[in-house]
């Protein structure tokens, strides 16, 4: 709903309340949520299913502020997505894919070293299951084909430019200085 930029609690009407509810085709034994180390990556929430899977979900999916009806112009600019009650189970975003994660009673997350990526462990059976899941992708990593041999290039040209640089000023000023 369209609100108003300022608000006092004097004269301003009472805030809306926004609620949805969102049902998921398995049956879920653990909730967790992705942590990065500054909080800028985008969410992801983590369900263990009774299934034996570790399901990740998109914070954006679970927004009670999704409207019912075709998006207009200013949703679509936030990212907003149409709603839908029953949440997608996407095979791509299950980080467990593969693998079998029994009895999953609690999903732990800790911060990586590198702010786009977050660490996750998943146990409560006789099954632990870790991984790094990345919700922004690697938006802080350097691609594979990024070319190391010309950065060292440039850099060492630059340091070689600053020297040659430095010189000439010192040389002018010591022939100011004489003059």
């Amino acid at each position: 709903p369209e609100q108003e930029v300022s608000f006092s609690s004097l004269e301003s009407a009472k805030p809306i309340v926004l609620s949805k509810t969102f049902g998921l085709a398995k049956a879920v034994t653990a909730v967790g949520v992705t942590t990065t180390k500054a909080g800028i990556s985008s969410k992801l929430f983590l369900f263990g299913t009774a299934n034996d899977q570790v399901v990740s979900i998109d914070r954006r999916m679970l927004d009670p502020r999704r409207p019912n009806g075709e998006l207009k112009e200013t949703e679509k600019m936030e990212g907003l997505i149409r709603y839908s009650p029953l949440l997608p189970i996407v095979p791509l975003k299950t980080p467990s894919h593969t693998y079998e994660v029994s009895s999953v009673q609690s999903i732990s997350s800790a911060p990586a070293n590198v702010e786009s990526q977050s660490l996750v462990l998943a146990y409560g059976g006789p099954d632990v299951f870790f991984t790094r899941l990345a919700p922004s992708k690697g938006f802080d990593l350097l691609p594979d084909d990024f070319n190391r041999g010309l950065l060292s290039v440039v850099l060492v040209g630059l340091i070689v430019l600053l020297n040659v640089i430095q010189r000439m000023n010192k040389k002018k000023m010591v022939t100011t200085v004489w003059s």
